[in-house]
C-alpha cells in the first residue's frame, strides 16, 4: 500500500487532519495552559488527549509512572551554589591555607557531576531529594489485522517547561551568553584553585582568586535559569508532536487503513521536560518492545513550527546518544518523496525522547523544526497557540504517514 495512492480516495485528508491538530492544540492551551510534569494540568490534558484517540484507536490507555520533576533543571542552581562556595575557598586557600584549594576542587567536582549527570547523561541523581509526583503515559494502539510482524511507535511530550528567564528576556542567545560566562567561570575557577595548591606563587594565587568576582554575576545568574513560579503553554514544544500523533492515527482510522502485519502506536509522553522521564518510564515498562522478536521502531516529533530548520536528528542528548541510522533514513526517505530534502544531524543541546528508546534498545530517531539558537519562543510565555505554524504541521504529518507506509512495505 502507497501513502499517495490514499491520498486519492481519501474521506479526510492531511489538511483536515491539520485543522484536527492545531484546534486540539489551541484547546488544550486554553483549557488547561502551562502543563508542569505531575500536575492536575498535565493529567487533564492527557486524559482529554486519550479521549480523542479512541475514535481512532483499537486500544487506548493512560499509565502513571512516579516522577521527582524539579530534580532535573536543578542541577542549574546547584552549579551556582557549588562555585560561589569553591571562589571562596579559593580566597581563604589565597590568603591563609592553601590547602582549602582541596574543598574548591571537591565544590567543582560536584557542579561537573550534576552537570554531566543530569543533563548530559540525563540520570536520576537528585531525584530523591525532591517531592515525588505521579505522571502518565497516553498509549494509543491500531493493531494488524492479521500477525503483528513489526511496529512503529510516534511519540510526543504533553508537558511543558519552567520559563527560560534569559531566553524571553535577552532573545534566543541569553541562555548562550549567560550558560557561556558561567562556563568561563568555572575554568577560571579551577585554574584559581590550582595555583593555590601549588603554593609556590602566592601572589598569582591572590590576584587570580580577586579575578573571580568577575564572574559571581554568572553563578549568581544561575538561580534565576528558569522560572519555576512560571510554567508556558508548550503549544509547539510539544503539543505539536503530540498533535502530529493522533493526526497520523486519526488519518489511518478515518480512511479505514488497516495494516495486515503492522501495529502503529501513538505515545504521549509525560514528563520529558522534567529529564525524559515518562519516555523512559513506558520503555521501562514495556521490555516486550525490545524483546518480543516483532521489528519496533520509534519516531520522537518534538516542536514542529520552523520547517526551514527542520532536522532529523541521528545524534540526541547533545550528542551523547547516537539515534539508529535505518530510522534516520526511512524519515529521509519520507521527505523527499514530501519534496522535502531533510538534514540529518546532532541536537546542539538539550535531547528528545528518541534518546530514552535508543538507550532502551529501540531503534529510533527523532524529526524537529525549530530554530536551534534556540527559537525566540522556545521554552518562555511566547510559545503559544497563536505562533501555530499549521503548514509546517501538516508537512510533518505527511512526512511520518510516509514513513509509516515504507516501513510497513519494507521495514529498516
Amino acid at each position: 500500500m502507497n501513502f499517495t495512492d490514499t491520498l486519492k480516495t481519501a474521506k479526510t485528508g492531511t489538511k483536515e487532519c491539520t485543522e484536527f491538530a492545531v484546534n486540539g492544540i489551541t484547546n488544550i492551551c486554553e483549557k488547561f495552559g502551562p502543563r508542569p510534569c505531575g500536575e492536575d494540568s498535565e493529567k487533564q490534558a492527557q486524559e482529554t488527549m486519550l479521549e480523542e484517540l479512541k475514535a481512532f484507536s483499537d486500544e487506548v490507555r493512560r499509565e502513571t509512572f512516579k516522577v521527582n520533576p524539579d530534580a532535573f533543571m536543578s542541577f542549574v542552581p546547584i552549579a551556582g551554589t557549588c562555585l560561589i562556595g569553591a571562589s571562596a575557598l579559593n580566597m581563604v586557600a589565597a590568603k591563609k591555607n592553601p590547602k582549602a584549594a582541596l574543598g574548591s576542587v571537591a565544590l567543582i567536582g560536584g557542579a561537573l557531576a550534576g552537570i554531566t549527570g543530569e543533563f548530559l547523561l540525563y540520570k536520576k541523581m537528585l531525584d530523591k531529594f525532591f517531592k515525588e509526583k505521579e505522571s502518565g503515559n497516553v498509549i494509543a494502539v491500531r493493531k494488524a489485522t492479521g500477525k503483528t510482524k513489526r511496529r512503529i511507535i510516534i511519540s510526543g511530550h504533553t508537558d511543558s517547561a519552567p520559563e527560560w528567564t534569559y531566553t524571553y528576556k535577552l532573545g534566543s542567545h541569553g541562555v548562550i551568553m549567560v550558560a557561556g560566562y558561567a562556563i568561563a567561570g568555572l575554568a577560571y575557577t579551577a585554574a584559581t584553585s590550582a595555583v593555590a595548591l601549588s603554593a609556590k606563587n602566592n601572589k598569582a594565587a591572590r590576584k587570580m582568586a580577586l579575578g573571580q568576582a568577575a564572574f559571581l554575576p554568572a553563578y549568581g545568574a544561575l538561580y534565576k535559569f528558569t522560572n519555576n513560579k512560571r510554567y508556558v503553554d508548550g503549544a509547539n514544544d510539544d503539543l505539536s508532536g503530540c498533535y502530529v500523533a493522533s493526526a497520523v492515527m486519526k488519518y489511518l482510522a478515518e480512511n479505514d487503513i488497516s495494516f495486515e502485519n503492522t501495529e502503529v502506536v501513538a505515545v504521549l509522553a509525560g514528563g520529558e521536560e522534567a529529564g525524559l522521564r515518562g519516555s523512559k518510564a513506558f520503555f521501562e515498562a514495556h521490555p516486550e518492545y525490545k524483546n518480543d522478536g516483532i521489528e519496533t521502531v520509534f519516531i520522537s516529533a518534538d516542536t514542529i513550527r520552523d520547517e526551514e530548520y527542520m532536522m532529523i536528528y541521528e545524534k540526541d542528548m547533545t550528542g551523547m546518544v547516537k539515534n539508529d541510522k535505518r530510522v534516520c533514513d526511512l524519515l529521509k526517505r519520507a521527505g523527499e518523496k514530501q519534496g522535502k530534502d531533510i538534514p540529518i544531524g546532532a541536537i546542539p543541546i538539550g535531547s528528545t525522547d528518541a534518546a530514552a528508546a535508543s538507550q532502551a534498545g529501540i531503534p529510533a530517531a527523532s524529526i524537529v523544526a525549530m530554530d536551534p539558537a534556540p527559537a525566540r519562543y522556545y521554552h518562555t510565555r511566547l510559545d503559544t497557540a497563536d505562533i501555530l505554524n499549521p503548514d509546517c504541521i501538516e508537512k510533518v504529518i505527511n512526512i511520518i504517514l510516509e514513513a509509516v507506509f515504507d516501513f510497513d512495505e519494507n521495514g529498516i
